[in-house]
Formats: C-alpha cells, sequence, structure tokens
C-alpha cells in the first residue's frame, strides 16, 4: 500500500493506493489521523484501492469519528464496486459520503 498526500486549496486529498488489510491498516492510520484537526477538510481517493479489510474499515471509522468530533470534513472519492459493496453492506456509506470523481469529492467539501 501506497499513501500519497496532496492539498487542493483547503482541502487534503488522501490517495490510497493498494490494499488496506490489517498489515498496512496502521500505516494508514498513523499518517491521516494526524490530518484530522478543528475545520479539516478531507478527501479519501480510493480509485486505486482494490481491497479493504475489516482492519481498513476500522481506520475509517476512526477518521470518521476524529472529524466528527473535531469538526471536520471528510468525503470518499473513486471507490472500486468491490470496495462500494462492502461499504454499502457494512453501512459504512453512513458514516462517508462517497462521489465517482475526485472532482466531485473536492466540490462537495468546498461546499460544506
Amino acid at each position: 500500500m501506497e499513501i500519497t498526500k496532496t492539498k487542493r486549496d483547503d482541502i487534503d486529498i488522501i490517495r490510497i493506493e493498494g490494499q488496506l488489510d490489517g498489515t498496512t491498516s496502521i500505516i494508514a492510520q498513523k499518517e491521516i489521523i494526524p490530518l484530522v484537526t478543528p475545520e479539516s477538510k478531507l478527501v479519501i481517493d480510493m480509485g486505486d484501492c482494490d481491497y479493504i479489510s475489516s482492519s481498513g474499515l476500522r481506520v475509517l471509522m476512526m477518521i470518521g469519528k476524529q472529524l466528527s468530533k473535531e469538526g471536520g470534513k471528510g468525503v470518499l472519492a473513486k471507490l472500486s464496486e468491490e470496495v462500494r459493496d462492502i461499504m454499502e453492506m457494512t453501512g459504512f456509506s453512513h458514516i462517508f459520503k462517497s462521489y465517482p470523481t475526485l472532482d466531485e469529492a473536492i466540490e462537495a467539501l468546498k461546499k460544506e
């Protein structure tokens, strides 16, 4: 797994490439949670994440809770069909809104 962080305007864009599983979720947690601050806006680009395990879902849940606690906002972008199905089956579609493109996700956060 590789995590790339960029910024567009005041929005942090975190791109996850590879698998978000028991081995890699610890790395994701250490790299993403520090970006969650009051008023932070995050887009997690999952376009190149081809697998997510329960450990990966747990990290996303932690990020979502931290965003809520800090008053920040976060959305997901470019979910593969498999990852989207997992998110919907486990109820994660209620934690994070998702958008088909990165631009749509960024525009949604700009409006909030």
